[in-house]
């Protein structure tokens, strides 16, 4: 086989390989983190409208941080939650109704304030935390909760 014929064999091997393996890794997280369990349980089914943070932070958990790649909106029927395109697969929007949020604890960090919330999962008889990060989400879902 030709050097020509070789590279051509390579560069698409490599493009579908890179592709399942991304695939599998963000399908996995999705069930690592919780994410999944709270979109059976929350699906984001119906369209809403509220004021929006695009490319912002959450963590789920210990385990499962979302730097900069989450949609979050909040409208008065709940938190709306997205991740941007090239991490959605397993990852089916979020819509947590305010009501669901079982408890609200503001944490001060060096550079940024964060939110942690425990968010009501019957999936499991207990709560998921999530914590969001940024000044201005953490002030507008504390007005949203009451916090």
């Amino acid at each position: 086989m030709s050097e020509s014929g070789l590279v051509a064999l390579i560069i698409p091997g490599f493009l579908v390989g890179f592709t399942l393996l991304w695939s599998a890794i963000v399908f996995a997280s999705a069930r690592i983190s919780g994410w999944a369990s709270l979109a059976r349980t929350y699906p984001g089914t119906e369209p809403v409208s509220g004021q929006s943070w695009h490319f912002t932070s959450a963590t789920f958990g210990r385990l499962s941080s979302y730097r900069n790649v989450l949609t979050v909106m909040t409208s008065p029927s709940g938190l709306y939650m997205r991740p941007i395109l090239p991490f959605r697969i397993g990852h089916e929007p979020l819509l947590i109704p305010w009501n669901a949020i079982a408890e609200a604890d503001r944490i001060n960090l060096f550079f940024t304030q964060a939110l942690r919330l425990e968010i009501r999962d019957p999936r499991i008889a207990g709560t998921r935390r999530v914590t969001f990060y940024g000044k201005g989400l953490v002030e507008a879902l504390e007005a949203q909760i009451g916090g």
